[in-house]
């Protein structure tokens, strides 16, 4: 299947390793990363860029070197190679390195068993993408697992960033880039503060070479609710800004005008049928006949296409970057992000909306933005944007399916939209990231006692973002699913919670809360002391103990979005007794979380306001300890107990 290759084994040992015995290297490794599984000796790319006929291309030399220091680090012998249309394997080479009974030196064991298959990822049906998966054998503390494969990139503007860090700590990472004097070289080094990496850049005849080193590098944290990777590994990405081919100096990504060149002729590459889908202006039409203005008519459209259209993704070679035919996907009733931007985009015209443009933008798992950096890794998304008035913007994602009109996917906020003006021209412009007034939940309820029970009867209803997060957990459940998932949203109080009736309300109107009606019975809530009642009106308490220990936390914390909760708590006060005591009001409010929580008597009712909002997309450091004081003072207030006394007779 692959073309095996033999390199001698000094060139898979640096250089201070090859000095040094098995046993003396996992001493030295042991101490210099205590408590580590393993540890990269070296993680090693070697470019080369080639100018091929009228294509720029890019040859990649990959070579890792792995120590293993622990039994448990057999869960690092399982390894694949990726590859597709865009990265193409050419050569692939595996092998462990046993060290000898006394542990003097290695005896080489190759891996000879490589297993290809289509590499499917989560929300993708098909793509071309493949890995080889393979297992290292003899894996135990001492050995080392190398490999050391060659991938071409026939479009140089589709290679991946370079990792300094990774998953284990790196005692040698570089990367070599070598590339004729006629190519304009650019880079960017994200999280660089965190590794010291050098820089060098050498001409030798007519190529220049350009090589970054790193040592040292300790692995990284593993903070729960952390950001993805590219938010704190060190990583390189490079990109040719300019390349002479065939003599005319070509620029490929030296600013956001070439990347949207690029980008443009993909939605020039689209394959339009050579009859038209007739049904598709019909459907315009219909859908938009009566409407009072032309923004209804764009809500319109984009509510049908997120309730007709089915999210599949479907992406080989080029496909990952072509729509589909618009009239093709109306037909065919599913298509990817591109798919369904692109129904969207024509429909509006077909509309008439002048104003309509197909927009590339990244998600949050991006931390880029295009005035920083102009590479198709900047994006991963398509959607349409339709502006009403001159500078507003709606963003319509359709692949969102709940999301109402208005509000953009929550995935998308305080990134970057590149809009396409028309096919030469763009614009980018900010997402906003949405107020936390914007979403969150309001839970009014009224109690009543009887007994050492609580008995409820209210109304939870969710907006914004909240409501599309519950409304994708309750659509398509079953009678068995739907009682289960509602349990869940209602909990509160104790393990002796149950949910007596219920109805779901407005799951399939955007525009209005999702709300639910409830009734439920709390056993063996309420205290009972001689003639006092003791009843604790915070029956359910988020944040109560959500502190964050600032001394090992290395991460920031990823949250969805911005949200602000409301619950108001109506205890009726049982005949024959009254108030003996109601908590004072407590309040406070950081930047990240905030609350208040205040009682009031009302006639026969004891009424408890809880407001409380988390305001953070993803929380820095400095902010840790502001969130703490506000969870102590938190979780002291809902403590606090409503104390009800027998009226003497």
């Amino acid at each position: 299947m692959f073309v095996r290759y033999c390199l001698p084994i000094i060139s898979l040992i640096s250089l201070g390793a090859a000095a040094q015995t098995p046993a003396q290297l996992v001493a030295e490794l042991k101490k210099q990363f205590p408590g580590e599984k393993a540890v990269y000796l070296e993680q090693r790319q070697n470019l080369t860029v080639e100018i091929r006929n009228d294509s720029v291309q890019v040859l990649a030399k990959h070579h890792s070197d792995m120590l293993h220091l622990d039994e448990q680090s057999g869960y690092y012998a399982n390894d694949r190679v990726h590859s597709s249309h865009f990265s193409r394997l050419q050569k692939l080479e595996a092998s462990t390195m046993v060290p000898s009974a006394n542990a003097d030196r290695y005896k080489t064991v190759r891996v000879t068993d490589f297993h290809e298959k289509f590499a499917t990822q989560e929300g993708i049906f098909f793509d071309d993408s493949r890995a080889t998966s393979f297992t290292f054998p003899a894996v135990m503390p001492g050995a080392r697992t190398v490999t050391d494969y060659t991938v071409r990139h026939p479009d140089a503007r589709l290679v991946q960033p370079f990792y300094v860090g990774s998953y284990v700590p790196v005692k040698h990472a570089e990367l070599t880039i070598t590339a004729p004097k006629t190519v304009k070289l650019g880079y960017k080094i994200f999280q660089g503060e965190k590794a010291n990496i050098q820089f060098s850049k050498q001409a030798k005849g007519d190529q220049i070479i350009y090589r970054w080193t790193a040592d040292n590098l300790p692995s990284p944290p593993r903070d729960s609710d952390g950001p993805q990777a590219s938010y704190y590994l060190p990583h390189i990405v490079y990109y040719i800004e300019e390349a002479t081919v065939n003599g005319q100096p070509r620029k490929l990504l030296a600013g956001v005008p070439e990347l949207y060149t690029m980008y443009a002729d993909f939605v020039r590459r689209i394959e339009h049928p050579d009859k038209p889908e007739s049904g598709l202006q019909h459907r315009v039409d219909s859908l938009t006949a009566g409407a009072a203005n032309e923004e209804e008519k764009v809500r319109r459209i984009y509510y049908w296409v997120q309730d007709n259209v089915r999210y599949i993704a479907f992406e080989q070679g080029l496909r990952g970057f072509i729509p589909h035919d618009a009239g093709l996907v109306y037909s065919r009733r599913y298509g990817d992000c591109k798919d369904m931007a692109n129904l969207t985009y024509e429909m509006m015209r077909l509309a008439g909306v002048k104003t309509a443009y197909l927009t590339w933008v990244g998600t949050r798992d991006l931390p880029y933005h295009y005035a920083e950096l102009a590479t198709p890794g900047v994006d991963n998304h398509m959607i349409a944007t339709y502006e009403p008035r001159p500078g507003e913007y709606v963003f319509l994602d359709a692949t969102s399916k709940h999301t109402p009109y208005g509000l953009p996917s929550s995935m998308i906020q305080g990134k970057d939209g590149l809009l396409a003006l028309n096919s030469k021209d763009c614009r980018v412009v900010s997402i906003p990231a949405m107020d936390k007034a914007r979403s969150g939940a309001d839970d009014a309820s009224v109690l009543t006692l009887d007994g050492t029970d609580l008995r409820g009867k209210g109304k939870l209803s969710f907006s914004g973002y909240a409501k599309v997060m519950r409304s994708y957990g309750l659509d398509g459940l079953d009678r068995t699913q739907e009682p289960k998932y509602v349990k869940q949203l209602l909990e509160r109080g104790n393990n002796k919670f149950f949910v007596d009736n219920y109805q779901v309300n407005n799951l399939s109107s955007r525009e209005k809360p999702l709300s639910i009606d409830y009734e439920y019975r709390l056993q063996d809530y309420v205290q009972r002391l001689d003639d006092e009642l003791y009843v604790n009106l915070s029956l359910e308490r988020p944040y109560a103990t959500d502190l964050i220990d600032s001394t090992t936390r290395r991460l920031p914390r990823y949250n969805e979005y911005a949200y602000t909760d409301h619950t108001r708590t109506e205890l009726v006060i049982p005949a024959g007794y009254e108030v003996s005591y109601l908590p004072p009001t407590a309040e406070m409010r950081g930047d990240a979380l905030g609350f208040q929580l205040r009682y009031e008597r009302r006639g026969d009712r004891i009424i408890q306001h809880r407001e409380l909002y988390v305001n953070y997309l993803l929380m820095p450091a400095k902010q840790f300890s502001g969130w703490n004081s506000v969870v102590g003072k938190l979780g002291s207030a809902y403590r606090e107990v409503v104390i009800l006394k027998k009226k003497k007779v």
